[in-house]
C-alpha cells in the first residue's frame, strides 16, 4: 500500500498552532467572568453563496435553512479575570464580497507587558467569540478555528473545515470536501461529496457513518478510524496508533486500502462479496468469514485463517470483484459477513 504524505503536510506548522492554542487556553484558565456582548447581523445571500468564517477561541455552529438570508449571531464573552472593557479589544469584522460573506474576529494590539499580565492572571481576561450562524441551505461553508468546537448541519454547498483544538460534528451535508483536525474528535454522519472526500486528524478519533462519495480518504496519527455505511468506489484509511473498522459494500472494480501500524483492522461486508486480496502483517494474523483461494493450479486451496507471522498473503474471494489491500504491523485483521447500512 502506498503511503500518502498527508502526515507531513498536516504536521507542518503544527508547533506554531499548538503555541497559539496554549496562549488561548492559558488566558482562559481563570473562572469565567460571565460578561458578554452580542452582535446580530442579517445579510441577503443568493443561492450558491459562500460563508467563510475564522475563529481564534470559541464555538462555531452553522446550520442550513430555507430562505435567502444569512443570519449571524456572534457572542463575545470574557474568560478569566477582567472587566467589560476587555470585550472592546475584539471586533467582529464582516465583509461582503458579491455573494460571499467573510467573518473574522480582530484582536486589538496591546503592549507585551499587558499581554503577559493577562496570560498570568494579573490583567484583563481573554475574550472568546461564539458564533451561531444560519445560511441558505445551498450555501457553501469554509471554517477555520483555532480553539473551539465546530458543528455544521444541513448544508448542500461545498464544505471545508479546519480545526486545531476542538471537536468537529458534521451532519446532513451534500458536498463535504475536506476536514482537517489536529486535536479533537471528528464525528460525521449522513454526508456525501461530488468528488473526493478527505478527513484527517492528528490526535483524535474519527467516526464516519453513512457516507456517499466517489473517493473517501480518512487518516489519523493517534486515534481510531471507524467507517460505517460507506458507499465509495475508492477508500483509503490509515492510522498509526489506533484500530480501523469498516462496514460497507465493496464495489466491483473498486479499490479499498486499510492500514494500521499498531492496531487491528476489522471489516464487515455483505453476503456475496468478492474481492482480490493482498495483505501484509509483521506480527498479526488474518481471519476471514469468506474463504480465500490462495495458490494456483494444483496448489490452490481455500483458507479462512492465516496465523500470525503469515506476512504477505495474496488470494481471491468469491468472484474477485474489487481490490482489497490490508496492512498492519502488530495488529490482527478480520473480515466478517453481516448487514451493512
Amino acid at each position: 500500500m502506498n503511503r500518502r504524505n498527508w502526515r507531513q503536510q498536516t504536521m507542518t506548522g503544527l508547533a506554531m498552532r499548538s503555541a497559539l492554542v496554549a496562549i488561548v487556553l492559558i488566558g482562559a484558565a481563570g473562572a469565567a467572568a460571565g460578561q458578554t456582548e452580542e452582535l446580530v447581523r442579517t445579510i441577503p445571500m443568493q443561492p450558491g453563496g459562500l460563508l467563510t468564517l475564522s475563529n481564534i477561541s470559541g464555538d462555531t455552529t452553522v446550520t442550513g435553512v430555507d430562505g435567502d438570508d444569512l443570519t449571524l449571531r456572534a457572542t463575545k464573552r470574557l474568560v478569566g479575570r477582567g472587566s467589560a472593557e476587555s470585550l472592546d479589544r475584539v471586533e467582529i469584522e464582516i465583509e461582503e464580497r458579491g455573494n460571499r460573506v467573510d467573518v473574522e474576529p480582530r484582536y486589538r494590539r496591546r503592549s507585551l507587558l499587558r499581554s503577559l499580565g493577562s496570560l498570568l492572571g494579573g490583567g484583563p481576561g481573554s475574550v472568546a467569540v461564539d458564533y451561531v450562524v444560519t445560511v441558505p441551505r445551498s450555501a457553501g461553508v469554509t471554517i477555520e478555528s483555532v480553539s473551539g468546537n465546530v458543528t455544521v448541519e444541513d448544508v448542500a454547498g461545498e464544505t471545508r473545515i479546519e480545526v486545531v483544538s476542538g471537536d468537529v460534528r458534521l451532519a446532513s451535508l451534500a458536498n463535504l470536501v475536506e476536514v482537517e483536525a489536529v486535536s479533537g474528535r471528528v464525528r460525521i454522519a449522513d454526508v456525501s461529496s461530488d468528488d473526493a472526500m478527505t478527513v484527517e486528524a492528528v490526535s483524535g478519533r474519527i467516526d464516519i457513518e453513512t457516507v456517499r462519495a466517489p473517493r473517501l480518504e480518512a487518516s489519523s496519527v493517534s486515534g481510531a478510524v471507524a467507517l460505517r455505511g460507506v458507499e465509495a468506489r475508492r477508500v483509503e484509511v490509515e492510522t498509526v496508533s489506533g484500530s480501523v473498522t469498516f462496514s460497507g459494500a465493496l464495489a466491483t472494480n473498486g479499490r479499498y486500502e486499510f492500514e494500521s501500524h499498531s492496531g487491528g483492522i476489522h471489516l464487515t461486508v455483505p453476503e456475496g462479496t468478492g474481492f482480490e486480496l493482498e495483505s501484509e502483517s509483521f506480527s498479526g494474523g488474518l481471519r476471514s468469514a469468506i474463504p480465500i483461494v490462495v495458490g494456483r493450479g494444483d496448489r490452490a486451496g481455500e483458507v479462512t485463517v492465516f496465523e500470525s507471522g503469515s506476512r504477505s498473503i495474496e488470494g481471491v474471494a468469491g468472484d474477485g470483484g474489487g481490490r482489497l489491500e490490508l496492512s498492519t504491523f502488530s495488529g490482527d485483521m478480520r473480515i466478517e459477513l453481516g448487514p451493512v447500512p
